[in-house]
């Protein structure tokens, strides 16, 4: 039987997902070091730090995307619902559809935007009928605020948009199958300054509806999008907070220090 985790802070609402004591190690490297977090359904997280920090490999933990790297161990407990969803009896493809995610670089499939869009409720049965699928991708393309400006195109092929185009439309993919939380993964590191405002417009239009969690190399963007703020160093989480006091005044020297860029 599995055990269901307490919320850290009493006083926030019930967490989305909880992560206890959670370490990463890939062969002798010892990545994450006994991390303690809670993820909210209501917030955008941030997760900053120094590059190779472990922020990264931790956001891979939470859909069990590490499963694929064969020396990668991980420990500990995560929880999705009070669920650890590194149960033996979790579906990880079923895991993955709850916890979606978006990667650092663009990656739509070579297929068109329709058929990008309609893959994950096709394969999820979410669809009864042609008309039911047609629904689903017109909602979750306007969602990514994307269906204005592909909605007569929806056969052309989604690799032939601009990049700013494709990483909406990784996140519309994303959202199709009806996703309790979104993992974004650096999503703007690869698009120009217009784009960028564009993905951080509609993470600011789809917080509240998920728990979203985002990896940023960029302080100023965990600043713009993001409620709460975790900053990491050498795989240790060191302070975690509302992201105005961790910009504003973080309790911990180490955090002092890369807020104002004397470490980096």
């Amino acid at each position: 039987m599995n055990a269901v985790v307490e919320p850290l802070m009493a006083t926030e609402s019930k967490p989305k997902m909880s992560i206890r004591d959670v370490h990463v190690r890939y062969g002798d490297v010892h990545a994450v070091k006994g991390i303690n977090l809670d993820l909210y359904s209501d917030k955008v997280t941030a997760l900053i730090g120094p590059s190779g920090c472990g922020k990264s490999t931790l956001l891979r933990c939470l859909n069990r995307m590490n499963d694929t790297i064969s020396d990668c161990e991980v420990r500990g407990q995560i929880y999705l619902d009070g669920k650890d969803v590194y149960a033996s009896d979790i579906d990880v493809v079923q895991l993955r559809a709850r916890v979606g995610m978006v990667f650092q670089k663009p990656n739509p499939f070579p297929k068109s935007i329709y058929d990008n869009v309609a893959y994950g409720p096709r394969i999820h049965g979410l669809a009864t009928d042609r008309d039911a699928l047609d629904e689903i991708v017109e909602a979750s393309l306007e969602k990514a605020g994307l269906w204005h400006e592909v909605k007569d195109r929806l056969d052309h092929l989604g690799t032939a948009l601009s990049g700013g185009q494709q990483q909406r439309l990784c996140i519309a993919r994303a959202i199709a199958v009806n996703p309790e939380v979104i993992l974004m993964d650096e999503p703007c590191s690869s698009l120009d300054p217009i784009a960028t405002a564009k993905v951080e417009a509609l993470i600011d239009e789809l917080s509240g509806r998920y728990a979203i969690v985002i990896v940023t190399h960029s302080m100023q963007q965990a600043a713009r999008v993001s409620q709460k703020t975790v900053f990491f160093h050498l795989g240790e989480m060191i302070e975690y907070g509302d992201t105005t006091q961790i910009f504003t005044a973080p309790q911990q020297e180490q955090t002092r220090d890369y807020i104002t860029g004397r470490i980096g």
